[in-house]
């Protein structure tokens, strides 16, 4: 695997600071997010995996007073933003430091009824995706809710091309304008080399290993969750869901009584 490139600070906090910018549809993705835990009963535990900084926690935790948070990331300094941003919570919310690829389930106090994500997994491998997938089938309460909000790529290689370019060239407005820190430039540029510039070469664990959405839908099915379904979609991103039946109680080492 790779040198994870967001276990620096300076390009952390450069991310926490110009998400917003860097990604069209930050907050769109994040709203739908939201909108499909709107139709569920209230929440005793929402589980953010790859949570980063703790933005979206932090808006699940406002919308739902009731509820209780877990974060999880293998940044330490993503987590110490989370930390700061999440304090004002205070017991309501724990952090845990691992990878997706980890046995995190027995980091886990409490099942929780929702495990959401934002453009995190697509950096997993398609074997570590069905592998994350089925752990979050087993991790979430019976009648609990899977919602992935990430990055995806077009069946048509120069569709999925143009969508980068696209993309790329966003980023570069950014970095030249100086809208975005240092560190975040660099990151941005660097993200055009490995993806747009050296397209045609493999994709390895920690790249941006984007797959089609129809081939994640498939990972849910496989997982054993039901009512798969993409929720939102636009451009390179969208929003997929999976439900775990009601009467699912298999068993999740690690967790009390379970």
């Amino acid at each position: 695997m790779s040198e994870y490139r967001w276990n620096k600070k300076d390009a952390a906090a450069g991310y926490d600071a110009g998400a917003h910018l860097v990604h069209p549809c930050y907050i769109a993705v994040q709203d739908a997010v939201l909108a499909v835990l709107d139709e569920r009963p209230p929440f005793d535990v929402i589980l953010d995996i790859g949570g980063g900084s703790g933005r979206l926690l932090e808006r699940c935790l406002d919308r739902w007073p009731g509820a209780r948070g877990v974060l999880i990331d293998q940044s330490e300094p993503f987590l110490d933003l989370a930390r700061t941003r999440l304090a004002r919570f205070g017991d309501r919310v724990e952090f845990h430091e691992s990878q997706l690829q980890a046995d995190w389930p027995g980091l886990l106090s409490n099942r929780p009824d929702a495990i959401v994500s934002t453009s995190a997994i697509h950096h997993l491998e398609p074997a570590e995706k069905r592998e994350l997938y089925a752990r979050c089938a087993r991790a979430l309460a019976p009648g609990g809710v899977l919602v992935n909000g990430d990055e995806i790529r077009d069946s048509e290689d120069a569709a999925y091309r143009a969508a980068l370019e696209k993309w790329a060239a966003h980023m570069e407005e950014l970095a030249a304008s100086g809208q975005v820190s240092a560190a975040m430039a660099d990151a941005l540029l660097k993200w055009r080399e490995r993806n747009v510039e050296r397209f045609n070469e493999p994709r390895k664990s920690g790249d941006d290993c984007h797959e089609t959405a129809a081939a994640q839908l498939g990972y849910y099915r496989t997982a054993g969750l039901m009512n798969v379904r993409m929720v939102w979609q636009r451009d390179m991103w969208g929003v997929m869901v999976g439900e775990k039946s009601a009467g699912d109680e298999r068993r999740v080492a690690g967790l009390p009584g379970l």
